[in-house]
């Protein structure tokens, strides 16, 4: 609890710092050109970085998702290969898929933290 508290406040202490900045940059700027053709510049400053952060984003996401995809179609592969098997030799490829089933639900039951975080973020 005072741990989020204290985040909190140092959240909003980061929020003042980069505003109080961002106007002393539009003062520095103002002094050399008018102060219309300052906020002009501070604006697109801010405009480039939201840009930036946005794109960044995305190629995040897109990566992950890859990640997810191609991690479903390899346990997909798993699972099939060990059916095939199964059904091919009988009893015999039966612990290959008792190993694969295993590790597949315990995968499930246990989660995976990577999945997880990339869905949320």
């Amino acid at each position: 609890m005072m741990a989020a508290v204290l985040y909190g406040i140092g959240g909003i202490c980061l929020l003042f710092a980069l505003g109080f900045g961002a106007t002393a940059l539009t003062l520095a700027i103002a002094r050399t050109y008018d102060l219309l053709i300052a906020l002009v510049i501070t604006a697109s400053v801010f405009l480039a970085l939201a840009a930036i952060a946005l794109i960044v984003n995305a190629v995040l996401q897109a990566r992950a998702k890859r990640r997810i995809r191609r991690n479903s179609a390899v346990r997909s592969a798993a699972i099939a290969t060990a059916l095939v098997s199964l059904r091919r030799s009988g009893t015999a490829a039966l612990p290959i898929a008792a190993l694969v089933g295993g590790a597949f639900l315990a995968r499930q039951l246990l989660g995976d933290g990577d999945e997880d975080g990339d869905e949320e973020a």
